[in-house]
């Protein structure tokens, strides 16, 4: 990817300046949404044929006819059964009947944080495997031995509780389908050329059927799907670019969705080999993203192990195309670091931090980038008289935080010691 380019917003200009988005998700009820009603989508979703949900598709139909003959002998039925979607949305929500649903104080997911939701999403996926391992033998159906897995599938799919759902899974299925009838080459002559014009022309809509279908693509084809006339040349590379400058574009929109959008598109990237995206994520995590979805932890995991990758062979050190984006690393790394120490109290995590920080801006400054010696310096050796009125109070507050603990304050005395007797080795030799 061309990252000094793609990632102006995203890469730090400094050690400590961070954007935040501005916009704010408010709560909203669930139930009073009117785009996207969930057990519309629910209907939808088990008549698209995706061949991965089709023991949910058969529960349903199993349902509805079983509903049908408890309202016929009670002489209220029509002449045809009704879908059972309203009585499976209610179990997974936590309620018998769908009349209930008002009654629950839900707002939707946007307005939870990332922590949250999962656990929502979790909780979702766990009461539709519940009701349907319940209903299933009364019904004539064997449950699969994966049923919660499916479930968790369906639910991330679903969105039941989301004011609009995104649809990069439904997309995902449905490339899938396109892959198994041979449709892919179709695919990418459809959308190659709209992504390409859309990423470098921001007069121009970037669609988000696009985005997602060449993401999507980009996920589950492989040389024989997308055939060695396609695979093999610069466009289906090209096409791994331009989604990363797309994804770029969204984030710096700072609106809820395309953010969230961002993410997704990014976290693909990195899963598909695309180091630096991973460094985008962590990013998006850390300051990006509205901040209701901000996540110092998650940042903290994801920059983690992009470190562990761009230190692995054959990885390092051909993995960022300019130094910028290399220094990039670096700085976000430190940066999230040094956030998280600011917040612990935990002295094993404050050692761990100050290991970490210290070791990282050594490395970098070995690599060339020398304003990460003057950051190790400045936490080492916070007196010298030369790191003095150089904007380095910031990091001279950090170190006076880990001389309370004395395990962290050990470490940098005896690297700062060493760091002297090398010094001095050095300038005797």
């Amino acid at each position: 990817m061309k990252s000094a380019a793609i990632a102006a917003h995203l890469t730090y200009r400094s050690f400590f300046e961070v954007y935040h988005a501005k916009d704010q998700c408010h709560p909203t009820p669930v139930y009073k949404r009117s785009a996207h009603p969930p057990q519309k989508l629910l209907r939808a979703l088990l008549h698209a044929g995706y061949p991965q949900f089709c023991f949910l598709t058969e529960f349903e139909h199993k349902l509805s006819d079983a509903e049908h003959e408890q309202r016929k002998a009670k002489g209220i039925a029509g002449k045809s059964a009704l879908p059972a979607t309203k009585t499976i949305m209610a179990a997974t929500l936590g309620c018998e009947r769908f009349s209930e649903l008002h009654k629950q104080a839900l707002t939707v997911d946007e307005h939870l944080g990332g922590t949250d939701l999962d656990q929502r999403l979790a909780h979702q996926a766990s009461l539709l495997c519940a009701f349907m391992s319940t209903n299933s033998s009364a019904l004539g159906l064997v449950t699969p031995p994966s049923l919660h897995d499916l479930c968790t599938d369906f639910i991330d799919m679903w969105q039941p509780t989301a004011c609009t759902p995104d649809e990069l899974t439904q997309t995902i299925h449905r490339a899938l389908q396109a892959k198994a009838a041979g449709e892919f080459p179709d695919w990418f002559a459809r959308h190659a050329r709209p992504l390409e014009l859309a990423c470098w022309n921001e007069d121009l809509l970037l669609p988000k059927t696009v985005v997602y279908e060449a993401l999507a693509m980009l996920k589950v084809a492989d040389r024989e799907s997308m055939t060695p006339a396609i695979w093999n040349t610069m466009a289906w590379h090209q096409m791994r670019e331009n989604l990363g400058i797309a994804a770029n574009r969204l984030a710096n929109t700072e609106e809820f969705s395309k953010t969230i959008r961002a993410v997704k598109i990014l976290e693909l990237l990195w899963e598909s080999g695309i180091i630096y995206a991973g460094l985008q994520v962590a990013q998006m995590y850390h300051h990006v993203l509205t901040p209701n979805r901000l996540s110092l932890e998650r940042a903290g995991k994801v920059i983690d192990k992009v470190l562990v990758q761009y230190l692995t062979p054959p990885n390092f050190p051909q993995v960022f195309t300019t130094s910028e984006s290399e220094a990039a690393l670096f700085v976000t790394y430190n940066v999230v670091k040094i956030d998280t120490l600011r917040g612990s109290e935990d002295p094993n995590q404050i050692l761990r931090l100050t290991q970490q920080i210290i070791e990282a801006a050594m490395h970098a400054s070995g690599r060339g980038f020398k304003e990460f010696g003057v950051c190790a310096m400045s936490i080492l050796t916070p007196w010298l008289p030369k790191l003095q009125n150089e904007g380095n109070e910031e990091l001279f507050e950090l170190r006076e935080k880990i001389s309370r603990y004395p395990k962290a304050e050990a470490y940098c005395e005896l690297v700062a010691e060493l760091s002297w007797r090398t010094a001095g080795q050095q300038r005797s030799c």
